[in-house]
């Protein structure tokens, strides 16, 4: 038996589609078609798109969020991408959050939307990127030539659970599930208020004399059963009848009119999001300036996802380059860290570890060099506790057949070429990368100002003003984020921060005879990479440091520490190689105490402290108001040894923050990672 048929990657489960005569794909779970078989196309454009006023509801918008139950083949998506690309405003985000409890594979997909041949160009985008169905959040950018890109989160699970997890601002709902009389689950009161927890009703502003109006959230569906309707109704939507299309006479259209407390006073209403992890006031428009201090893998990520969506940005930094500390080293290797246990470490992990491997495709798609070289990394097992533990990840399928496999001694010695006596979990995306060129490559459209040490950010009249430490203005910026690892806490307002700083030495390593047959990354708590000009990567020390600027200078103990540990799992990888046959590097990491990094709005300490003072005497029903922070003042930190495989979706996250847009991850996992987190900790800790 193969390692892949060991692990199924597909712990949710199927609507068993099957085709039958006359191009119909149906969903013998539920005895339901997927779409019509006459101008299924068509009727989706009428029912969803025509039925949420779609263009013109977008036509002046910044951004547009799109909610739909029921993502099935993606057809209502690749309709409603088709008609954003021929009608946008050029520098408008389009999102569209899709949930799914029985994910169609990518070959499923593939056969039904080949049926389209007008959709061909951004079908073949969205295979490209389309998950394996995975429980949870998964955030594509899909685009087509010098096109926006378009934002699709994929939303794999129940439907009741997944709609509590998420965080957005929704414009228009197309409720796509199967019949309520095949599929009754998607239609609960539950379900109606999700919905309405993410609509909002009509509202108007005035922007330095310009009036806005927002629409409220429209609603659409193909259904008309009763109980649908006094569902809705019954959650705050206005809801009529309104002609169907072809044989189906009518369906239903509403929007939301705005009753948001007589929505959420549902008994089946979904919780709200904590006061002490509100939102942040968000910058919504598609241009701004954004100043990030520090330029390593963290600050370059962050470049990345706001150039994205048509800001400036600018990365300062103390060093001559970009990635000159700690994302400096020669060589990195890029695999997830999972955990046996469901866990918050774990899924971010499992997230990050997708959205890193997306975003190195489309680096590489868009021919930017990386030094990625997608060898494979083996993670052996320290023991034989360590083996349980690795068998029970593999066990869970918590990442597809394609992204991980668990060998035997004898199958992992077969991919590594070299003997391994320890079972292994394989991850045959994973490898070693060039952190500098990642860098680069990340901040390839970013503004750079180097050579300069922030010393102070002030507030004036044309927004955030950044001070060196010779008193003079660096840049003026509408947002700041501080991804500077350790020294974000020399910021007064940042200083409460428990980050500290943990030492890493990397060997490079003559490689042998014996080690010019390793073909993989080997990962064993430290890890040996292949042979790159004649040179091995092993590391790396991780060791608690006091003093951060006195311990960067590279030791020949611990060189000697990174070669002994290495020579317990593979003696005859390095036999002969002494300490001074090496050359190495020596870094500073910035960790965190629950080892998941800190993404978010910078919370005001102070306010902190003053509103949530009654969480110490466990006084959960006190009505506390909603968290204060620095304003456009953001973290991007504590990334530790992880920062090549999750910064980018750490960047992505805090894009969102920063502009209003839908979160790309679960709601307990932003929370997780909220820097207001370890205040909340110490208040109902008493120790505040």
């Amino acid at each position: 038996m193969t390692g892949k048929e060991r692990v199924s990657g597909r712990p949710l489960p199927s609507a068993d589609a099957q085709w039958e005569a006359g191009h119909v794909l149906r969903a013998g779970r539920f005895d339901d078609i997927y779409f019509s078989r006459d101008g299924g196309l068509a009727e989706k454009r009428h029912v969803f798109l025509n039925g949420c006023g779609l263009p013109d509801a977008w036509r002046r918008a910044e951004s547009y969020t799109i909610g739909e139950l029921g993502f099935g083949t993606g057809l209502n998506f690749l309709a409603t991408w088709d008609m954003w690309r021929r009608t946008r405003t050029p520098g408008m985000r389009l999102h569209y959050l899709a949930v799914e409890g029985y994910p169609l594979t990518r070959t499923e997909l593939a056969d039904s939307q080949g049926l389209w041949p007008e959709l061909s160009p951004l079908s073949a985008a969205l295979l490209r990127a389309y998950p394996e169905p995975q429980p949870g959040f998964h955030r594509l950018i899909l685009t087509i030539g010098d096109d926006d890109p378009v934002y699709l989160t994929l939303l794999y699970g129940e439907v009741v659970e997944m709609l509590a997890q998420v965080e957005a601002d929704i414009d228009a709902w197309y409720l796509d599930g199967f019949a309520p009389d095949k599929n009754p689950a998607m239609w609960r009161p539950e379900v109606m208020a999700g919905i309405a927890r993410l609509s909002h009703g009509a509202q108007s502003s005035d922007d330095g004399g310009a009036q806005h109006h927002l629409a409220a959230t429209r609603i659409t569906t193909y259904t008309v059963a009763g109980t649908v309707r006094r569902e809705l109704e019954a959650a705050g939507f206005e809801i009529a009848r309104v002609p169907g299309y072809g044989a189906k006479r009518e369906m239903l259209r509403g929007s939301y009119d705005g009753k948001d407390e007589h929505a959420r006073s549902l008994p089946t209403s979904p919780p709200l999001l904590p006061p002490w992890f509100a939102r942040a006031a968000a910058i919504p428009r598609t241009h701004g300036h954004v100043a990030i201090v520090g330029a390593g893998i963290a600050g370059c990520a962050m470049a990345a996802a706001m150039t994205r969506r048509g800001w400036t940005a600018t990365l300062i930094d103390r060093h001559d380059d970009v990635a000159e500390a700690a994302s400096g080293n020669p060589i990195g290797i890029l695999m997830p860290r999972l955990t046996a246990a469901p866990s918050l470490e774990g899924r971010f992990s499992m997230a990050a570890w997708r959205f890193a491997l997306q975003t190195l495709e489309d680096l590489g798609n868009a021919g930017l060099p990386l030094g990625y070289e997608r060898c494979g990394v083996l993670q052996l097992a320290a023991d034989g506790e360590d083996a349980a533990r690795l068998a029970a990840i593999a066990e869970a399928a918590v990442l597809p057949a394609f992204l991980m496999d668990h060998f035997t001694t004898g199958e992992a010695a077969d991919v590594a070429g070299i003997p391994v006596h320890q079972t292994a979990l394989f991850f045959p995306q994973g490898g070693c990368i060039q952190p500098r060129a990642l860098c680069a490559a990340l901040a390839e459209g970013a503004q750079r100002i180097l050579r300069t040490r922030v010393a102070a950010i002030q507030r004036g009249a044309g927004g955030l003003e950044l001070i060196d430490d010779e008193g003079h203005l660096c840049t003026v910026a509408d947002v700041v984020i501080l991804a500077n690892g350790i020294d974000a806490a020399a910021f007064p307002v940042a200083e409460w921060l428990p980050l500290a700083a943990r030492r890493g030495q990397l060997t490079m390593a003559p490689s042998t005879t014996a080690s010019e047959r390793l073909r993989c990354v080997l990962s064993y708590g430290g890890y040996v990479t292949p042979a790159i000009h004649g040179r091995h990567a092993v590391g790396a020390t991780f060791d608690w440091v006091e003093d951060p600027a006195a311990v960067q200078k590279v030791v020949g103990d611990d060189h000697r520490r990174n070669l002994d540990e290495l020579k317990l799992i593979a003696p005859e990888v390095m036999a002969g190689v002494h300490t001074n046959d090496c050359d190495g590097r020596a870094a500073i990491r910035c960790v965190t105490p629950d080892h998941l990094p800190v993404v978010g709005p910078l919370p005001d300490r102070a306010a902190y402290l003053s509103d949530y003072t009654h969480l110490r005497h466990g006084q959960h029903w006190v009505r506390y108001p909603a968290a204060t922070y620095h304003p456009g003042l953001y973290l991007l930190t504590g990334l530790g040894a992880r920062g090549l495989t999750e910064a980018p979706l750490a960047a992505e996250l805090l894009a969102c923050h920063i502009t209003g847009e839908p979160w790309p991850l679960e709601r307990d996992l932003v929370t997780a990672l909220h820097p207001g987190r370890f205040l909340v900790r110490d208040l109902r800790r008493l120790r505040a």
